[in-house]
């Protein structure tokens, strides 16, 4: 029931308006946009194997799901 919650409408939709927020803050270039988008949400700096990944995930699809994938990560949704 959990990823229903985080894959619904809503989240979708604000995923959307992140990667805008993302695009208008870092410009149009993947790396600067993957790097702005982890500082924003996890208030840090990607590691090198995050960013390449996240860099192919945004040109495989688009910087919307690479947004999605980051409020479903486990950083994002527990406080350690």
């Amino acid at each position: 029931q959990s990823l229903a919650l985080l894959n619904n409408e809503f989240m979708l939709k604000q995923a959307g308006y992140f990667a805008a927020r993302v695009e208008r803050e870092a410009g149009a270039e993947v790396t600067a946009q993957v790097k702005h988008a982890f500082r924003v949400v996890f208030g840090r700096e990607p590691a090198e194997g995050e960013a390449t990944a996240a860099q192919a995930l945004v040109k495989a699809q688009d910087l919307a799901a690479f947004c999605r994938v980051l409020f479903n990560a486990n950083e994002f949704v527990h406080i350690d």
